[in-house]
């Protein structure tokens, strides 16, 4: 058994060592000065982990109508629909030249399934921002008239494996009114980071926007996005589950605050909670076989719990809603 898992551990190593990160952050597309990318065959760009998903729009009347474009664009000043590309920082994080602009529903694919979408900086269009902060034709001032309006512009991202939905969520706010006082209201301006890293495993991501804003025809607010410098992983780092040891049970799962741990044995029993980056939060002992955490303080996401003794080690993964 001690054979088996040193084994194990070496394999672990291999699997934390050889995890490689991969930052898109546009500067290698070519562009003309203030232009965007488009493609009337809505053929998706790439880089080189991922793939951005395009869509042209062509008639009488032509285009852009879903995914990505990268751009760099600087115009801070048209608020209007025909400046849809624009971000509301003026140009991409750190000043840098080129960013993306994304619309509800825009979907990225990662090219090596299975990787980890760590993050990625985020900011609203100059569209969006301009039709929240001063309302337009279509939409409304966000926060009214009183400025007490419990108005919210919102973007989640939503996890897919193996072409289904995973139940995981990460959720950024672009705006927020719903506060007591509106000292604290916010539509965001400048370049924030937006932690996606509790989807885990996905090989492709959709962006969904709402907005408190909704209509006859629905959502008035426009569902646009600017992101920069897109993180990707391409193995998890963390130890792998295994099942050297089925008599582990840990539920409810997922869970909410309080975590049940009950194994078959009784002695030298340790439980270790680690983050998806590999950093431990946790370390007990369980002194009868049985215990019951409290994880309230924990963030919604994805944690691996490890469970050893003298003769067995087992790592489950568990999800706090």
């Amino acid at each position: 058994m001690k054979k088996i898992i040193a084994s194990l551990m070496l394999a672990l190593t291999a699997i934390t060592s050889d995890a490689q990160t991969q930052v898109t952050d546009f500067e290698s597309f070519t562009l003309t000065p203030n232009s965007f990318y488009k493609d009337t065959n809505s053929v998706p760009f790439q880089s080189a982990g991922s793939l951005f998903r395009h869509q042209w729009t062509n008639g009488s009347f032509a285009y852009w109508s879903g995914g990505f474009s990268y751009t760099n664009k600087t115009d801070t000043t048209n608020g209007n629909y025909n400046n849809i590309y624009n971000c509301r920082a003026y140009k991409g994080y750190n000043n840098s030249a080129k960013y993306a602009t994304g619309q509800d529903r825009a979907t990225l694919v990662l090219k090596a399934p299975y990787d980890r979408v760590d993050g990625f900086y985020i900011t609203n269009t100059n569209y969006a921002y301009k039709s929240m902060k001063f309302g337009d034709s279509f939409a409304k001032k966000f926060g009214g008239t009183s400025g007490n309006d419990p108005d919210f512009f919102k973007i989640t991202a939503k996890g897919y494996l193996n072409g289904a939905m995973k139940p995981d969520s990460a959720v950024y706010y672009l705006a927020d009114y719903r506060f007591t006082s509106n000292s604290l209201d916010y539509i965001l301006e400048s370049w924030q980071w937006f932690n996606t890293s509790s989807l885990g495993q996905v090989d492709s991501i959709r962006f969904f926007m709402n907005s408190s804003d909704v209509g006859q025809f629905g959502i008035n607010t426009p569902l646009f996005f600017s992101m920069d410098n897109l993180t990707v992983t391409d193995a998890f780092v963390g130890i792998p589950e295994n099942n050297l040891y089925t008599n582990i049970h840990l539920f409810p799962n997922p869970f909410t605050t309080l975590l049940n741990i009950e194994t078959d044995e009784a002695e030298n029993i340790q439980f270790q909670l680690f983050d998806v980056f590999g950093k431990e939060l946790i370390k007990e002992n369980l002194e009868s076989g049985k215990k019951q955490i409290n994880l309230s303080f924990l963030q919604s996401g994805v944690y691996f719990a490890e469970i050893k003794s003298e003769n067995f080690k087992v790592v489950k993964k568990i999800i706090k809603n």
